[in-house]
């Protein structure tokens, strides 16, 4: 027995002391700090590390129980995706929306800047303003600016830029070369007009002939003779009118049936 003590302190690199009572203990201590056991692998069991990040790569690592009860709170995958859609905070595939990556985890803009839309609201939405001519800065509005520039209005000629007023307005499509609404640009103004409304009216001498075109007609104490008739020969014209309202709804404009909603920007 002595023989098999001594041979541990040597192991050890201790020599031996009568006087030292835990030369042993102090080996034996020695020689197991000494001798770090094999690291576990995939077909080998042995030391296994204990890791307390969700992000890790390692696939021989073990996690550690406070992050599994991070993972048990949340519903979570080893991978720190979502099990659950009632809890999840993104999506475990990752997807495009009009081209846009989309994972869940952010809000993420598929309208482009510059889109018009009407809103039956008398409020503009997040992420859009009023088209009601303003002038706004081209760094806090740049995805706009870069889209529209200062077609609608250049603001103050350095900081800010217009945006199309288009309140009471009608929009009409740009022609881009179709020939129907020529001669004209993006972001143009046109004013309204009227096709126009014509009539000829008069006596014919020799004839005592009475003759009316166009929009006008006589009227005679005797018949009502239409446009260029002639039997209203020697028949006492009374009188003649031209008044549209009497057939069409009139006003200070030209416009069809409509319904006001709020015009709006994205930017």
């Amino acid at each position: 027995m002595q023989t098999e003590l001594i041979a541990i302190l040597a192991a050890a690199g201790i020599k031996p002391e009568k006087a030292t009572q835990n030369q042993v203990i102090t080996a034996i201590k020695m020689l197991i700090a000494s001798n770090t056991p094999a690291a576990a692998t995939a077909d080998v069991a042995g030391v296994t590390k204990i890791i307390d990040k969700l992000n890790s790569d390692d696939a021989l690592a073990a996690l550690s129980a406070r992050q599994g009860k991070v993972l048990n709170e949340s519903k979570l995958d080893k991978n720190g995706t979502a099990k659950s859609a009632d809890t999840a905070s993104r999506l475990k595939t990752m997807c495009t929306i009009n081209g846009v990556p989309f994972d869940g985890s952010r809000d993420i803009n598929v309208t482009p800047a510059g889109a018009v839309h009407y809103f039956a609201s008398d409020w503009a939405p997040t992420g859009w303003l009023k088209a009601n001519g303003a002038a706004i800065s081209r760094t806090t509005y740049a995805n706009l600016f870069a889209v529209i520039g200062t077609r609608f209005g250049a603001g103050n000629g350095y900081t800010t830029f217009n945006i199309p007023d288009l309140r009471g307005e009608f929009l009409r499509a740009l022609d881009d070369g179709r020939g129907v609404d020529g001669q004209r640009w993006l972001g143009s103004f046109q004013g309204d007009t009227i096709r126009n409304v014509w009539g000829e009216l008069g006596w014919q001498k020799g004839t005592e002939t009475n003759f009316a075109s166009g929009a006008f007609q006589f009227f005679s104490e005797g018949n009502l003779p239409y446009a260029g008739h002639s039997n209203a020969i020697n028949a006492p014209t009374t009188h003649f009118t031209f008044d549209i309202s009497r057939v069409t709804p009139v006003s200070n404009e030209i416009r069809p049936r409509n319904i006001a909603l709020l015009a709006c920007i994205k930017i």
